[in-house]
């Protein structure tokens, strides 16, 4: 498991750092955004396609507040977030390929001195599109998502200990979705996906993970089993909306429908404000159902200040 930790971050790190030697790139300011803009010189694709990418860093101190989480009931905790973002596109004129690796990561500290990784996402996604016209395209998506450290669940033991108990660790769970079905251009706002044949996929690398939790279930998976395969429909909407000149909107929605299960819902709803060149204040709502983890409507909000790039 720590070799697959290690191979992870050595990708990640490959996919921000490993184009070309810093000579060769090109730091400047994007006024339409107020970003500092840091891109990479790429090899030039001979044809039809053009070849593009960006990498986005920030990083700031977050108030954090939970409600209904799976884990721990508390709330007003403080946490150092950094937030990093890397895409890759290819285009031409009928078919776009977009690969975005985003990981969210937040170093949590308690009032009573503990500390841990409460924000720990990390997600890959892929979206291959064909434009048929009229803003319509047919569309092909994959989203996985995964954890690098292993997420605790502090408990109060005797003569005022505080013990660990394991949630969850690295690909336990892996979560995959994966769909097929149209996609529209909204215009400015941004892109609705239809998933009409949709794929959802748990699986854990960790296998003692029932033991150590003392749960039957996990994320769906039954104890004695490595994964879940659920079969439905599927809905993604991406919204990415400049209000003004220093107000960002950012929604990221997305549904899922099994057979004979209840929808799952993740929505990710972020309010940047741009103070300066460098410095912003942003405010993010997550939302959380998944039957298998919870009966209740998970939320968490992070208000958050610090330092902005485009990198």
């Amino acid at each position: 498991m720590a070799s697959g930790k290690k191979l992870f971050l050595s990708c990640l790190l490959a996919a921000c750092f490993a184009q070309e030697p810093l000579a060769a790139q090109d730091l400047d300011w994007d006024n339409s955004a107020h970003f500092l803009v840091f891109r990479p010189k790429l090899p030039v694709l001979t044809g039809r396609f053009k070849f593009s990418n960006q990498f986005d860093y920030s990083i700031s101190a977050t108030a954090y507040y939970n409600i209904n989480g799976s884990h721990d009931k508390s709330s007003g905790q403080l946490s150092l977030l950094q937030n990093i973002k890397y895409r890759i596109t290819i285009l031409s004129k009928k078919f776009q390929i977009t690969n975005d690796l985003v990981q969210n990561l937040g170093l949590l500290y308690y009032f009573d001195s503990i500390s841990k990784f409460q924000t720990d996402e990390n997600i890959l996604t892929t979206r291959i599109t064909c434009n048929v016209g009229h803003g319509v395209r047919i569309m092909a998506s994959s989203i996985l998502t995964t954890r690098i450290f292993n997420a605790w669940d502090a408990t109060a033991g005797t003569g005022g200990s505080l013990g660990r108990t394991i949630t969850s660790s690295f690909l336990t769970p892996l979560i995959g979705n994966f769909s097929g079905g149209l996609g529209f251009d909204l215009g400015k706002t941004g892109t609705l996906d239809a998933g009409v044949s949709s794929v959802k996929l748990t699986w854990l690398l960790d296998r003692g993970i029932f033991e150590k939790t003392g749960l039957d279930s996990f994320y769906g998976v039954k104890k004695g089993r490595r994964k879940l395969i659920e079969y439905g429909l599927s809905m993604h909407l991406l919204i990415d909306r400049t209000i003004g000149k220093k107000l960002q909107w950012n929604c990221d929605l997305l549904l899922f429908k099994a057979d004979n299960s209840t929808v799952d819902m993740t929505m990710k709803n972020l309010f940047t404000y741009k103070i300066n060149r460098f410095l912003k204040t942003s405010l993010q709502t997550r939302l959380f159902y998944d039957e298998d983890v919870s009966k209740q409507l998970r939320m968490e909000n992070l208000l958050s200040f610090g330092l902005d790039f485009h990198l």
